[in-house]
């Protein structure tokens, strides 16, 4: 074999394509084998561009790894099959198997046994492609670690489980070059060029000498100059004891530190920017440490330059896999309502089964969650096909193809025959498609020779795990300038300028994690990839690029000090590698104290940009505040409510922006399994209006054990008709909660009878009652007439009990503010005994409109109350006010006066579009749910800091600006 050794004077990608070329026309002839499989597309690349005006045959470029597998034979074992083969050989028992494997007893589930058989597995891959068996491994160890003779043993078991299925075993065959590769190169008087490959493993070594001993020369090339010929071994590999040690010339300036990785991402666009100059940048991304991706994403986009992964995704997050997921979850807990949902949300599932509807089916079941909280499958489809038939027949199509899925034994079939269906919807990455049919196939085998596997459960789980560990090459888009590239493929890249970020220790160099089966110690007398090793390549490629650029371009080192999750890290120990004098200037340097700048306003966060209308500040509406918003109190004359009034009342400001937005408080739940509270509420109040019409006047009879059982009988009935015969139990939690506060509430309904009390209005509707001249429309839940003509209105409320007035009323910080929303609006004053006055605002007006249509409907001076149903049975009763109508000692008006001047002066407000005004600015306290909040960069940024922005936007009060 003979050694080439090409400088590093320019990029290894640029010397080994000019060297490719001083060959001659003949050099197609040639197999070059490169380090990854990204080096060999970016050589056939690069040779295309340097070579444009003649046309050439490029020769066959082939990552260095897969040479020894180039030819493998149709009998042998796939993924599948061969983790079947070490599931079977671990047995049942594996702990009693082999004892000096597994000293301790195993669970025996199968996702355990599946864990450890992947493990071995695993272990087993690693050593073969370091061409290590366990009795080397044992020879190595002298004798001293008895594990090794059971793993020979469990690996010669799973052998002749393969051999009994006629399939061989990958990890047995020899390390030789393809035999029809060869004939072609004999033909050809081609050579096989290793070219720059500083990692040769013992298989690969064996490959290249079985094919010059049948006469194919292999040449070595090495991105080195050819004094550095005593720091390599024959195969180019940098020899541990010339590069572990040696200093790397890496100036000061070349380092830059960052506080986190959007930092460090915002200084890599700097310098592309710098580097660019207006057009596609000739510069390299090497990013070391994958953690640093998503920051770096993010800042390119806003550049407008797109960042491709060339390693690619994991399989792990596709689609495919999300639906095995979900199917895995059908299978074990068929019968339940719950997968239904998840599989349903399956765009690859729904369209690969004609589903045209999707949205919409999903958004039926949605409804019947939210509201129903179905428990059994059986309950969630008679509800949906009671309530939404349009959707019922996409969900059982659904459920038929899970059906036909839980056949016994037939996974791998029907998976199979609903493949063709996904390959055609999945789009065109064809590369994941040709995975999963490839795993598909060997289950489907699998299943045919051994029953071992055909439960769905054990199948799907056998299938995902053989899934788990591949990725996926991303398509490269139109808009992608820059490449995400890993520490092994920036060496082969041609560009001049290059930046490497993350460049951290346990990243570069990888390694120093103790392996229980491979340890340091081992892996240095068995001559494989030791830390050792690791070490002096990574010294070696850092010098090789930094010699590389040296002349003309640039290298620049980008570190953070801290990661994605804010753990600290620590710089690569081969930017230490500096002569003695300098290296108290160079750790100064990565270990400086940095401070981050402050955290960006919460208007320059994330795609969007909150921008006011030019002038809003003096807006006198919301009609100039937010042009094209329709007032619907104005517009169509819609009728106002307490509710709306409250909204309002809690900071105007909020509401109109809300209003202004359409933005809906009520959240959608996934894992919702028992009421919320204003649903609880609501069976609440069906269960008393239901129990009152039927109890309204005290009769002959009637006592309180009676009472106990009728309003216990109609809450089942209620609850039943609800959520069916079999509720999740955090609903019968909340059911047996609701018993106790029934039983209370009707002993008490037995005793106000007896007072004298009749109920003679039940969820009463109040349609179109004007006041001040604006139309109101609000729900009285209870109306009482007293023996005597008194009059009360009632109002449930199931959270803990309060004063009506506290409920209404609040104290007010800043009366003089109170103009600022109108001079019309005069806070509630009362002249306490120390002579001052204390000043209360209006939260609230629900029981005083409730009076004042009752005063105006039955004459006289009704009362107010609040009817409490707390979940503690000794706060529920009723919290009357009967002083809404009297001035009070102190007070200067009566608070019924003054609810009613508040009420009429906020519709006209409304009707309006007057208000714009926040909470903050009036004194008043802000709401403690508030939708904005995450908006906010900390809790002293108010709503206020948010709106006061000076912009010049296009008039238009919200839009999303990328």
């Amino acid at each position: 074999m003979n050694r080439f050794f090409l400088s590093w004077d320019k990029p290894a990608c640029r010397a080994v394509a000019e060297r490719l070329l001083s060959l001659g026309n003949g050099f197609h002839r040639h197999l070059v084998l490169v380090p990854t499989r990204e080096s060999g597309r970016q050589l056939r690349e690069y040779l295309a561009s340097i070579s444009r005006t003649q046309a050439i045959f490029a020769p066959q470029v082939i990552p260095a790894d897969q040479f020894p597998r180039m030819e493998e034979k149709e009998e042998t074992a796939s993924a599948p099959e061969e983790l079947a083969g070490w599931l079977l050989a671990l047995g049942k028992t594996p702990h009693r198997l082999y004892p000096r494997l597994f000293p301790r007893t195993m669970p025996e589930d199968f996702s355990s046994m599946l864990e450890m058989a992947g493990s071995l597995q695993n272990l087993r891959h690693a050593m073969a492609n370091q061409g290590v068996s366990c009795i080397m491994a044992h020879h190595a160890c002298a004798g001293r670690d008895e594990r090794w003779k059971d793993m020979e043993r469990l690996e010669g078991q799973c052998t002749q489980q393969l051999e009994s299925w006629k399939l061989e075993d990958r990890t047995a065959m020899k390390a030789e070059a393809p035999p029809r590769l060869l004939n072609s190169l004999r033909e050809t008087g081609g050579n096989i060029i290793l070219a720059c490959t500083a990692e040769v493993p013992p298989p690969l070594r064996h490959a290249l000498q079985h094919a010059e001993r049948n006469g194919v020369p292999v040449q070595i090339w090495i991105h080195a100059p050819e004094e550095e010929a005593a720091s390599f071994d024959s195969w180019g590999c940098p020899l541990p004891e010339e590069w572990s040690r040696r200093p790397i010339p890496i100036r000061d300036g070349q380092i830059r530190i960052a506080a986190n990785p959007a930092r460090l991402a915002e200084e890599t666009c700097r310098i592309i920017a710098r580097t660019a100059e207006g057009g596609t940048p000739d510069i390299a991304l090497g990013v070391c440490d994958p953690d640093m991706n998503v920051a770096l994403d993010a800042a390119l986009r806003q550049y407008g330059w797109g960042l491709h992964n060339p390693e690619g995704k994991p399989f792990a997050g596709s689609g495919v896999m999300d639906l095995l997921r979900n199917l895995r979850r059908a299978l074990e807990e068929k019968g339940t309502a719950r997968p239904v949902y998840s599989l349903a949300r399956s765009s690859l599932l729904c369209a690969s089964l004609g589903i045209k509807g999707q949205q919409g089916c999903c958004a039926a079941l949605d409804k019947i969650q939210q509201k129903f909280l179905p428990e059994t499958e059986e309950y969630l489809l008679s509800r949906l096909k009671e309530a939404y038939p349009g959707a019922f027949p996409s969900i059982q199509a659904i459920l038929e193809w899970r059906n036909r899925m839980a056949e016994p034994g037939m996974l791998g079939e029907r998976l199979m025959e609903w493949f063709p269906a996904l390959a055609t919807i999945y789009g065109p990455e064809t590369e994941a498609m040709e995975m999963f049919h490839s795993c598909l196939s060997g289950l489907m085998r699998l299943q045919q020779r051994s029953t071992a596997f055909s439960s769905p459960e054990t199948a799907l789980l056998l299938l995902m795990k053989c899934l788990q560990p591949l990725r996926v090459r991303n398509r490269r888009k139109a808009h992608a300038a820059l490449d995400s590239l890993g520490w092994m493929e920036v060496h082969f890249r041609p560009e001049k300028n290059l930046i490497l970020t993350g460049l951290n220790e346990g990243t570069v160099p990888e390694g120093g994690v103790s392996d229980q089966f491979m340890p340091e110690e081992l892996r240095e007398t068995l001559g494989i990839d030791s830390f050792n090793r690791k070490k002096a390549r990574d010294s070696f490629l850092l010098t090789a690029l930094l010699h590389s650029r040296e002349r003309e371009g640039s290298l620049t080192v980008l570190l953070s000090r801290t990661s994605s999750r804010n753990d600290p890290l620590t710089p690569s120990s081969l930017l230490m590698r500096c002569p003695e004098a300098e290296l108290p200037h160079r750790v100064e340097r990565l270990f400086q104290e940095i401070s981050d700048v402050p955290a960006p306003l919460p208007y320059q966060r994330g795609n969007w940009h909150l921008q006011p209308a030019e002038g809003w500040k003096t807006a006198e509406d919301i009609g100039a505040m937010a042009p094209g918003y329709k007032n619907p109190w104005k517009e169509r004359g819609l009728a106002f409510s307490p509710s709306v009034l409250k909204r309002f009342l809690a900071c105007p400001m909020r509401f109109w922006i809300r209003e202004a937005l359409h933005m809906n408080e009520e959240e959608f739940l996934p894992d919702k399994e028992d009421m919320a509270v204003n649903e609880l509420g609501t069976m609440l109040h069906d269960v008393l209006e239901c129990f009152c019409r039927e109890h309204a006047v005290l009769k002959d009879g009637m006592n309180a054990a009676s009472f106990q059982d009728a309003i216990t009988e109609i809450l089942e009935q209620t609850f039943r008709k609800q959520y069916g015969p079999s509720p999740l139990m955090p609903l019968l939690l909340q059911k047996r909660s609701m018993e106790q506060r029934l039983s209370v509430y009707a002993v008490q309904h037995l005793q106000a009878l007896q007072e004298g009390w009749s109920c003679i209005a039940f969820e009463h509707q109040v349609e179109n009652w004007i006041l001040g001249g604006f139309p109101m429309k609000f729900r009285i839940d209870r109306i009482d007439r007293h023996a005597d003509g008194r009059i009360r209105v009632i109002d449930y409320k199931t959270g803990a009990a309060s004063s009506c007035e506290k409920k209404h009323l609040e104290p007010l910080g800043r009366p003089d503010a109170l103009p600022l929303l109108s001079p019309a609006l005069h806070p509630y004053t009362k002249r306490l005994k120390n002579g001052k006055l204390a000043h209360a605002r209006w939260k609230d007006l629900q029981l005083p409109v409730y009076v004042l249509w009752a005063s105006e409907t039955y004459g006289g001076h009704p009362s107010a109350a609040y009817y409490a149903l707390p979940a503690n049975p000794m706060d529920i009763g009723i919290s009357s006010w009967d002083t809404l109508h009297d001035t009070m000692p102190g007070y200067e008006e009566c608070a019924l006066d003054s609810a009613c001047s508040w009420t009429v002066e906020l519709m006209k407000l409304l009707h309006e579009g007057r208000g714009l005004i926040t909470a903050e600015e009036l004194g008043w306290t802000p709401p403690s749910y508030d939708v904005f909040k995450d908006l906010m960069t900390s809790r002293r940024e108010s709503l206020q800091d948010l709106l006061g922005l000076r912009l010049t936007p296009p008039p238009a009060f919200l839009r999303c600006r990328p």
